[in-house]
């Protein structure tokens, strides 16, 4: 695996020991998303958010779309889900992941859709649910 990629899934913790291998320093765990969050990006994103991947929430990952090195925070509002297999392979794929205030979105690799822009991304039935209220207008 590599060192990103392990950082960006909270698979580390600085330890600090003394001469004589006493612990004095043990990192904060403040860069792992708290189950609170997680829930909350569950319930927004719904699972891997790459179109096409059908991986469910349970078993995604988050991931901070600013890393944490480049001082991107752990709040829902920069964590999205993506399964294993795309949190492997975002930086290489050329899929993009973004924040637009707060709501996911997803550009696809140039070779997918060349003339390919944003778009806001959710697998959440709850969301859907509720974008498709909107359309259709106040229920009667």
């Amino acid at each position: 695996m590599h060192r990103r990629q392990l950082i960006c899934t909270g698979g580390t913790q600085r330890v600090v020991l003394d001469d004589r291998g006493r612990i004095i320093e043990l990192g904060s765990q403040e860069r792992c998303f708290t189950p609170q969050q997680r829930r909350a990006i569950t319930l927004r994103d719904g699972g891997c958010l790459i179109p096409g991947c059908s991986v469910p929430a349970s078993w995604c990952e988050i991931h901070h779309v600013i890393p944490d090195t480049d001082g991107g925070p752990t709040h829902p509002d920069n964590g999205v889900l993506v399964c294993w297999f795309h949190h492997r392979s975002i930086e290489t794929s050329g899929w993009g992941i973004r924040m637009h205030r707060g709501v996911p979105q997803i550009r696809p690799p140039v070779w997918l859709d060349p003339g390919g822009g944003w778009r806001n991304a959710t697998k959440s039935p709850t969301r859907i649910a509720d974008r498709l209220e909107r359309r259709s207008g106040p229920a009667a």
